[in-house]
Formats: C-alpha cells, sequence, structure tokens
C-alpha cells in the first residue's frame, strides 16, 4: 500500500508549500470512463494550484480506497467531492451499533450525508439518462449542468435536489506551441460516434406506454425534431404526450420521456451523419474516428477516413494537426461540447452547429463558424470558404484559441466551482 503514503506525503506537502491548510481536500473518482479521466486529471491540477488537497479514489482499488477515505474523514479534516456523472453518489459505510444491540445488522449511512460533505456532481449528459442517481442524490449534491435546459429539468423534475446550476463544457489543451493551419495533415476532423448504433439497448417496449401509441409517438416525435431542431428531445415528447393525453401529470411525463430519450440519440445521430456525408459528397475530405462511420452506406467515398475507434486522450493530438475540428452537438440547445473548446484549444478553426449558449458567447466567424442545423446545406459553403481565405481560416483560428484559453479552460471551470461552492 505504498501509494497510500505517496498520497498522504503528497497532500500534506502541498497544502505547507502553498500555506492552505484551511483549504478543502477535495475527492476525485477515477478508473471508470477515460474521457472523465481526462477531465478529472486537469481540474485536480487547477484545484491544487489554488491549494486544494487531492485525494483520488480509484475504482479499481475500492477497498483500500475506501478504507483510506474513512480514516482521513474521521480526522474531521475539511471535504468536498468533486466528480462526473454521478461517480460514488451512493458511496456508503456500515456503522455498528453499541454493545448492548449487537443483534442488530449494523446500519448503512451515505458517506457524503453523513460527514455532511458537499457533493459536487457535473453532468456532462442529459439528466433523463440518469433517473436512478438523480432520485437518490445525497444531500449535499450540487447538480452542475453542461446545458441550461437541463437545469431547468433537474428544477421541474428532481424536487428532492435543492442546488442545481449551469456550468459549461471546458477543454483540454495539449502542448502550447501549434503548428500553422497550412502545414497540418488533417483538412476536416470528425471527433465522434454515430450514436445510433450504440442505442438499441435504450429502446424500450413501445406498448409499455399505454397512453398512447408508442410507434406514431416515436416516428412523430423523431419527424418533429429534424424539422425542428431548435427544440429540446423533452419538448417535442411533451407536446406529442399532451395532444393525446391532455391530462397527463408531470411524474408519468418524465417516465415516459426517460423511456423515449433514445430518440435523443437517433436525432444527434441523424444530424452527425449528414453533416460529414454533405461535406464529403461536395468533395471535401474529411477524417472520422468513432463507432459507426464505416456502417454507413456511402462510407466508401474516396472523401472519407475512416480511422476506427480511439480514446479521448489520443483525439488531442488529432485536434492539433486538423485545419478545421467539426462539431455536432449531442442535442444541447442551450450549452455547448467540448469537442469545440478542445478543437480551439488545438489551434485549429472550429466549425460547429449552433446554440443559445454559443451565440451569446461568441461571434459567428470571429472565434469560430456556427451553422444552423435547419440550414445544413449552408455548410459546405462555409467550409469551402474558410479554405479558400486561409489567412482569414487562420486568424478565426488565433481568435478562437485566444478565446478558449482565457475563459474556456477546466481550470476557468475550477474557479466557478471554488467562488459558488468551496467558499461557502
Amino acid at each position: 500500500m505504498m501509494w497510500m503514503n505517496i498520497w498522504t506525503d503528497n497532500v500534506s506537502g502541498r497544502q505547507e508549500m502553498n500555506g492552505s491548510k484551511d483549504l478543502k481536500t477535495i475527492i476525485y473518482f477515477k478508473g471508470v470512463y477515460d474521457t472523465l479521466d481526462l477531465f478529472t486529471d486537469h481540474l485536480i491540477e487547477a484545484f491544487e494550484s489554488m491549494g486544494y488537497g487531492t485525494f483520488v479514489y480509484h475504482t479499481a482499488n475500492e477497498e483500500v480506497c475506501k478504507k483510506m477515505l474513512l480514516r482521513l474523514l474521521d480526522e474531521s479534516q475539511e471535504f468536498a467531492v468533486v466528480t462526473f456523472n454521478n461517480l460514488g453518489y451512493n458511496l456508503s459505510f456500515e456503522q455498528s451499533e453499541a454493545a448492548e444491540d449487537e443483534e442488530k445488522k449494523p446500519e448503512e449511512h451515505n458517506i457524503w450525508n453523513y460527514f455532511h460533505i458537499p457533493y459536487i456532481d457535473i453532468l456532462m449528459d442529459h439528466p433523463f439518462h440518469y433517473e436512478k442517481p438523480l432520485c437518490n442524490m445525497p444531500e449535499t449534491a450540487v447538480i452542475l449542468c453542461t446545458d441550461r435546459n437541463h437545469v431547468k429539468y433537474i428544477r421541474r423534475f428532481f424536487k428532492n435536489i435543492h442546488r442545481t446550476d449551469f456550468l459549461p463544457h471546458a477543454g483540454v489543451e495539449l502542448g502550447h506551441k501549434h503548428k500553422p493551419l497550412n502545414d497540418r495533415n488533417i483538412d476536416v476532423l470528425y471527433a465522434g460516434a454515430l450514436p445510433i448504433y450504440t442505442v438499441a439497448k435504450m429502446i424500450p417496449d413501445l406498448h409499455s406506454i399505454p397512453e398512447v401509441d408508442g410507434e406514431h409517438m416515436m416516428q412523430s416525435v423523431l419527424g418533429e425534431l429534424v424539422q425542428h431542431p431548435e427544440q429540446t428531445t423533452e419538448q417535442a415528447i411533451e407536446a406529442y404526450v399532451k395532444s393525446v393525453r391532455g391530462d397527463i401529470s408531470d411524474e408519468r411525463l418524465q417516465e415516459i420521456i426517460v423511456k423515449m430519450r433514445f430518440l435523443d440519440s437517433y436525432a444527434t445521430s441523424f444530424f452527425r451523419e449528414q453533416a460529414v456525408r454533405i461535406l464529403v459528397e461536395s468533395g471535401i475530405h474529411v477524417t472520422a474516428y468513432g463507432v459507426g462511420w464505416e456502417q454507413c452506406e456511402w462510407s466508401d467515398n474516396p472523401y472519407l477516413t475512416y480511422g476506427g475507434k480511439v480514446l479521448a486522450p489520443q483525439i488531442l493530438p488529432l485536434m492539433n494537426d486538423s485545419k478545421i475540428v467539426l462539431n455536432t452537438m449531442t442535442w444541447f440547445k442551450a450549452g455547448a461540447h467540448d469537442r469545440i473548446f478542445n478543437g480551439m484549444l488545438a489551434g485549429a478553426a472550429v466549425v460547429t452547429d449552433d446554440s443559445t449558449y454559443l451565440r451569446r458567447t461568441f461571434t459567428d466567424g470571429k472565434e469560430l463558424v456556427m451553422f444552423s442545423l435547419k440550414e445544413l446545406q449552408t455548410l459546405p459553403e462555409r467550409v469551402f470558404d474558410l479554405f479558400g481565405h486561409s489567412s482569414h481560416m487562420q486568424e478565426l483560428a488565433d481568435c478562437g484559441y485566444r478565446a478558449a484559453k482565457e475563459g474556456h479552460t477546466w481550470k476557468n471551470r475550477a474557479e466557478y466551482i471554488r467562488e459558488c461552492y468551496l467558499d461557502e
């Protein structure tokens, strides 16, 4: 258990070096998803630069980590949790009763409730994917959403959660020297899977929704999202259900939304495929990574290069060698995706579908290029225009880099969390 000693020495050393013994030690969870581990590493670096201590709960070594954590918590140190996608929300321990009650079973306690530890949970996906964890959050939970519509959803449907807030996605920079765009080898990069090939397990028995014709609802809602992509999935589902059953309760409506949430991935996948397809069929070379691209009926197009599936850290070097990083959102209508900020911090020109958040934060044609999904046919022209004006494309990439470096790193997000939730 040498790593435990190393951890203790490092934390105490950092606290003494920074003169910050009164600051909290922050608990993180790692070892479940490579993407979340990448984000966590950058949060750790940011919070440590502010003087906070670090405890990493490695899920692969859970038994040892829990014992070490409980030992530290018994010392009454100041702690907070900063985690992603509900990791560790239900971490618990058993407490034996008094000696005279030996026949009683040990009582189980949620660690964060028992020790009154703030549990700050950053959701990278829509809350309707996390029904059970959100219903069973510790009382100390603060839910941070990467889309403002997700905040509204939680406030409406999860009355047990008392604190929720908007925290935009952030980017990761790989190195600080970036090749000029003209020296890069990838014309357009799309790094992301086609969800339609991975969501089969989410599709429910459509006959399990007796209030409506499930098959008709699926076709109608998906058609509505394709025709009016500015809508959220929950808005389209609610409009359909209430057109059939106007007396439906919020509780039952939420259950139906959760059952039909696969439509969100279908709509995302439709526009993601169409965005890449319209470019390659216009003669623009696109390099795509992620599951599903090889299954498209047009995947033999000579302007498409498929690189397979790669881990999140492997995407960053590819972005650093790309002239344009293309993004379509995972149906975030009031938020962003880390592809945008990662691309900016890679010094690439970012081209993305828009959202209310992006329109308020950036200027189209200045820090990045934004297009509407309703006007997808304009995308090739926008990309050709960038390639036809290389100096402007470089200027846009440079401007985007400065904007992301100044305001959209994980250090920026850590500073917001500290100001709002750690310095209380």
